[in-house]
């Protein structure tokens, strides 16, 4: 009796946390310095990668990645082409099994452009191109809609694909470098006034992430990802203001480093005692 109670332990057990499910969803911003990197990891154990922090960073990402036992790349997205997100991605892209990339459909004239080019043309990788209103239905109960950009234009930051993660009863905004047109764009265009999360826009740049967006998408969480003492002063006071007064509760890589949040559909937390500003 006592061997089929144990057998029937390992079972249950098997079946709840067995075949690579968490049944968490985890978003990793990763402190790639003055950069943004981040790691989506599904409950399905599907891997979704924003951008790639800058050339000098990209050790930091593939170790990350390793860390966590990443072997394939689900979905790799580059929000933009500036070098401080896609810098590390020809590193990812020869390193790592890329099922499929997104990415806007401008080109640029830079080293960090061309070799992610080039590494994708090597390794086969297709390069996609996504503009408001496509959608990727990641698993059953995660769909990824993209909100920005309706259209390519000469600023880099403006072209940034800005997405909304939807994970049950959570949902999870991702802004790369998008600026203020594009915040007023997408709140005239979407209904966006339950947001759980935002990854805060432009490294927390006064451009951004304005008291009218704040107002708008309403999150619980933000996060901003910017380097140490950076030399553009990263995050600016008054983002930080607006933060605060909607009682945003702000997580930043310079003061803590990576930043791992979870997520069972219905909550949003941490592991760590996480600084915050």
């Amino acid at each position: 009796m006592r061997k089929l109670v144990f057998c029937l332990i390992l079972i249950i057990i098997t079946l709840l946390f067995g075949c690579g499910k968490s049944y968490h969803l985890e978003v990793h911003v990763i402190d790639v310095g003055q950069g943004d990197s981040i790691l989506i990891k599904t409950p399905n154990a599907q891997n979704i990668l924003v951008d790639g922090g800058t050339n000098e960073s990209e050790n930091i990402v593939i170790s990350y990645l390793k860390k966590k036992n990443v072997k394939s790349i689900d979905y790799l997205i580059a929000t933009h082409p500036d070098s401080d997100h896609i810098g590390g991605l020809d590193a990812i892209v020869n390193k790592f099994d890329v099922k499929s990339f997104y990415m806007p459909e401008q080109s640029t004239t830079s080293n960090a452009y061309d070799d992610l080019i080039s590494s994708c043309s090597k390794n086969n990788v297709a390069i996609n191109y996504l503009y408001k209103g496509d959608s990727l239905k990641i698993e059953d109960s995660i769909d990824l809609f993209i909100l920005s950009p309706s259209y390519i234009q000469s600023d880099n930051n403006l072209n940034s694909i800005v997405f909304n993660l939807n994970f049950k009863n959570k949902s999870f905004l991702f802004t790369g470098d998008a600026e203020v047109s594009n915040e007023n764009e997408i709140i005239n265009s979407f209904n966006l006034d339950d947001i759980d999360y935002l990854k805060v826009g432009h490294h927390g740049s006064k451009s951004s992430t304005t008291i009218d967006f704040l107002n708008a998408i309403t999150p619980d969480v933000a996060v901003i990802s910017c380097g140490y003492k950076n030399q553009y002063g990263h995050p600016h006071k008054s983002t930080l203001d607006n933060l605060s007064s909607n009682n945003i509760t702000t997580y930043r890589t310079d003061l803590s480093g990576d930043i791992v949040v979870y997520s069972d559909g219905d909550i949003i937390y941490t592991k760590k005692d996480y600084k915050t500003n």
